[in-house]
C-alpha cells in the first residue's frame, strides 16, 4: 500500500518540477499530476476496492476510428484511373 508520506513526497517533487520548468505543457503535466495524487489521497479514505481518481476518468480520450461506409473507390467522370498518379 502506498503511504501518505510517499504521496506527499511525490507531490513535492511534481511541484518542484512545475516551478523549475519554463515549458507550459510540462508545467501543466506536473500540476495535473499533483491534482491526481491529491485525488488518490482523498479517495483512499474509503477502505473499499480501489477506484480510478475522478481526474483520470475525466481525462480519458476515446478516439473512434474514421471508417468509410462505402468501401468502393470514388468514381468521377473526368478521372483517368483509380491511382492518384493517373493524369
Amino acid at each position: 500500500m502506498i503511504t501518505v508520506t510517499q504521496l506527499l513526497s511525490e507531490i513535492e517533487q511534481q511541484v518542484r518540477l512545475a516551478k523549475q520548468t519554463q515549458d507550459e505543457a510540462a508545467q501543466r503535466e506536473a500540476i495535473y499530476a499533483v491534482r491526481t495524487l491529491c485525488n488518490v489521497m482523498l479517495n483512499d479514505e474509503r477502505p473499499s476496492t480501489p477506484s480510478i481518481p475522478q481526474a483520470m476518468q475525466m481525462s480519458s480520450v476515446h478516439a473512434t476510428p474514421i471508417t468509410s461506409l462505402n468501401e468502393q473507390p470514388l468514381q468521377e467522370a473526368d478521372a483517368n484511373g483509380e491511382s492518384l498518379f493517373d493524369f
